[in-house]
Order: structure tokens, then sequence, then C-alpha cells
């Protein structure tokens, strides 16, 4: 493991120092936009930093998506060039597309898109009961719904900034970035804890803790089945093995080492065939002696947890065939109470799909007010099992713990 991730961040190095890449960047209010060349996330920084006037410290400014995805290094080299990215500086707040859409529909004459007695509840109601109207008003057409590929539904594809060419392909990288946002987040609380910088021991399980969780990841695909419908659960798959990789997206982390010269070149810029068939010997000796470690890649090599592989069973999307996802209710109760009237198709239509990104994640047992708080008493008291980091790990990402429901069934209270 510790030779893949070496040669990954030597390849991203690589590439990124050797081509140039345009991309457009903006602030957080949409309102001014400049293009920027770059061979780097730090470059691309520090670009549109002077290009925007933002003179905070690089380290404090984050890189989103249109969508609300939170940018590191390793996925910006997977970016397709002429994205839009979003600079946030601190204390700002980073408004979706779908944020924008709510604001939009306020200011326009809302009775060009559903009827007058609707639209006067939208523009006095609070937001879930808005979402809920716009919900009802969406076309129904199902005429499109099976179409998969960029050629046969360009309207569903209008507007994304991907090189996604399948609906199912698409949706199962917008999983896996929700996914990753939820592993960012975990990795912020424990590193800004007063255990992982007062308590040396404490900081070495933790940091075990978040090369496992990392690893761990990469293994599981990062969850991206749980929206892809190409993954539900019907005769068609039995013979599918969820996590081969030969089954898998190009932008699927499993990948990295079963890419072809001209896809990997594609994704990733500049092949260097050591990195992907592994160093040799006397370079891997090179490395040894005239590299420093950092902690993080210090952990990542001496990781005392191993690496599970899931059954296949276990890798089913959360959707039927056709992509209707139906809200799991709040999180205390066994279904929704609004029944079938919380139920949303974004394979039938770029709207619902918009409307999709307002759906969420929603833990039982909450991250940062319990999860987080555990690991961090587990390792300030040096018991922390590899059961215990697996059961955590468990609960932060996976549907052991995690519910999706409709904005309504959000449940942002204290959980007890």
């Amino acid at each position: 493991m510790s030779i893949i991730t070496g040669c990954f961040r030597r390849l991203t190095d690589a590439s990124t120092r050797t081509e140039l890449k345009g991309y457009k960047v903006t602030d957080v209010n949409r309102t001014r936009k400049f293009g920027v060349a770059c061979r780097s996330l730090q470059e691309l920084k520090r670009k549109a930093c002077a290009k925007l006037n933002v003179t905070n410290d690089l380290a404090e400014v984050n890189v989103f998506l249109l969508d609300g995805s939170l940018i590191d290094e390793e996925y910006f080299s997977t970016l397709e060039p002429q994205s839009t990215l979003i600079i946030q500086k601190p204390g700002e707040k980073v408004l979706t597309d779908a944020d924008l859409l709510y604001d939009t529909l306020r200011r326009v004459n809302i009775d060009f898109l559903t009827a007058a007695d609707k639209a006067s509840k939208f523009l006095t109601e609070h937001l879930k009961t808005k979402v809920a109207i716009l919900n009802n008003a969406l076309n129904k057409d199902d005429s499109k719904t099976a179409f998969s590929s960029r050629e046969e539904h360009p309207e569903w594809f209008r507007g994304l900034e991907t090189n996604c060419t399948t609906k199912e392909a698409y949706m199962h990288r917008r999983c896996q970035d929700r996914i990753r946002n939820y592993l960012y987040k975990t990795i912020d609380q424990i590193k800004s804890s007063e255990t992982f910088a007062k308590d040396p021991r404490a900081r070495k399980q933790l940091l075990y803790a978040i090369a496992f969780f990392k690893m761990q990841l990469k293994e599981d695909h990062y969850f991206g089945h749980y929206f892809d419908r190409s993954r539900a659960k019907i005769e068609s798959l039995e013979n599918v093995d969820e996590n081969d990789s030969a089954v898998c997206y190009d932008h699927c982390p499993c990948r990295l080492d079963t890419l072809d010269g001209s896809t990997y070149f594609r994704l990733f810029g500049t092949m260097n065939q050591s990195c992907v068939d592994g160093p040799r010997k006397k370079d891997t000796d090179k490395i040894s002696k005239t590299e420093t470690k950092s902690e993080e890649e210090d952990a990542e090599d001496s990781c005392p947890y191993s690496v599970r592989r899931n059954e296949r069973v276990s890798c089913v999307a959360m959707c039927d065939h056709k992509g209707e996802f139906k809200c799991c209710g709040v999180w205390n109760a066994e279904k929704c109470s609004y029944g079938e009237r919380h139920r949303i198709n974004p394979y039938r239509s770029r709207e619902e799909l918009i409307l999709f990104s307002t759906w969420n994640f929603d833990h039982k047992i909450e991250r940062s007010r319990t999860l987080i708080p555990l690991l961090l008493k587990l390792t300030s008291q040096g018991i922390a099992s590899e059961t215990d980091i697996l059961d955590i790990y468990d609960n932060l990402f996976t549907m052991k713990n995690l519910r999706l429901v409709h904005i309504v069934c959000h449940d942002k209270g204290s959980h007890k």
C-alpha cells in the first residue's frame, strides 16, 4: 500500500509540474469570474487570490466545486479543465447551485413555474416547505429516465462540469464526493482537537485512524455505488463483483494501477510508467534515503489496522434499477412518515438532479457530537482497539449509521 501511495503522490506531483491546465475561479457570491492557468492546487490558490484580491494566507483559503464539494490536491488532479471553482475565505459560506436556485426563484415571477396557489405558498413558507412544493411541481415525464449516455439525454448533462459520459458514472462520483467531504470534516475535527495537539500518544493513534479511514475508503470506492443505479439489486448483478476495478469508473481510486496509458494520461497528465508499475528496488532505496516522510505518510506506511475487502452482496445501490430514491425518515423513526411523497429520481431530469442535492445523509449516531469525541476519548486513554476503529469507520461512512433523507426529515438537532 505504501508503494502505491508514494507512487501516486509522485505521479501527481510530476504531472502538475509539466502540464498547465485552465480553470475558472469565482468568489462565494459568484459576482466575478476569472480564468486561471495552473499546474497545482497551490498555484491555483495563489493566482486566484491575486485575481480576486484575497489577502488571506493560502492555508486559510479553501476551493470548492459548484456543488459544494471541497477540493484537495489529490482530487484536483482529476478535475476537467475549464471547471468553475469557488474560492472561499475564512468565515464565508459557499452557496451550492441548489441554494442559488431557491434564491433565484424567490426573485422571479413564480407563476410561470407553477400554479398561482402554489406560488403564494412558495413565496411565504419556509425552505423545507418550498422544496416539497417544488418537488410536487416537477415534470414527471419518464420518457428519458432510462436513457444513460450524454448523447441520449444531453439536457440532463447541461451545465455539469464533468467528463463523465453516463448518468450512472456522474451519480457514482457525486456520492463519492459526499463521502469524501465526511472524511475531510472528520480529519479537520480530529486535527483541531486539544487531544491531537497536546497528547503525543493519542496523536499517533489518531494519525493511524486517519490513515486507515483513507485506505479503507479507497478500498470501498468511497461508496459511490450508493447512488449508482447500475448497482441496483437485480438479477443481472449476480455475477458481478462490485469491488473489481475492471467494472468501475475511470474516476475511482481503485483504477490507479489498472488504467491504460491513454486513459491515465487523460485523467492525470504526463505518464510516468515507473509509478504505475511500482518503483524498482534501487528507486525505493533512493526514495527512502532522500525523502523525509511527513507524519501522515509515516502513519500510512506503518498503519497497524488491516484494510477489509467487502463481500459483493454489500455493494448495492440505495435506489431501484430506474434510479428512484425513497426517504428513510428522521433518524429515530423506522420509516418516513411522508410515505410516497418523499421520493425522487435524479436520473429523470436535470431539475430533479438539482433538487436531489438537497437530500442529505443523516448520521443516526452523530459524527461531530458523538463519534469523533468517542474516538478522541479512546485514543487519549490508550484503549482504542482495531475493533473500535472499524466500528467508528462503519458509523461514519456506511449505511450502518447513514440514512438518506428528504430535507424535511433531516433533523439537525441533537440526536439523543
